[in-house]
């Protein structure tokens, strides 16, 4: 199964989605599915994986360990990123309204696939 296909299902599951990104620590955006046309998903990836960076560096200097997850509240969507390994995350915005709980169930559904296909 394939990225495509993963981001795909996690989408179509979670009917409050905006949209969905595979994202290198460097911020470009591997693969992507937009449920919301305005999203400029390559400027979200860019931002959020400039934010991902700075937090696992303060988690380092505390010494609580690796970051394995972030979620992010705003006015216009609930983001969620989530560690694939070292050089990848998953990047999942969905409706302010939206079922948080739903969305990071899915998330760890399908991190196995993610993982696996990342090898």
């Amino acid at each position: 199964m394939g990225f495509t296909e993963i981001l795909r299902r996690i989408v179509d599951e979670e009917k409050d989605a905006l949209c969905i990104a595979i994202v290198g620590t460097d911020g470009i955006v591997v693969e992507e599915r937009l449920v919301d046309s305005q999203i400029d998903l390559a400027s979200v990836g860019a931002e959020y994986s400039s934010i991902l960076k700075d937090i696992s560096k303060v988690s380092d200097s505390l010494r609580f360990g690796d970051v394995k997850e972030v979620v992010v509240f705003t006015d216009k969507a609930i983001v969620m990123l989530k560690g694939i390994n070292k050089e990848y995350f998953i990047l999942f915005a969905i409706k302010p309204d939206g079922n948080i709980g739903k969305g990071r169930f899915l998330l760890r559904r399908e991190m196995p696939k993610l993982e696996k296909e990342l090898q």
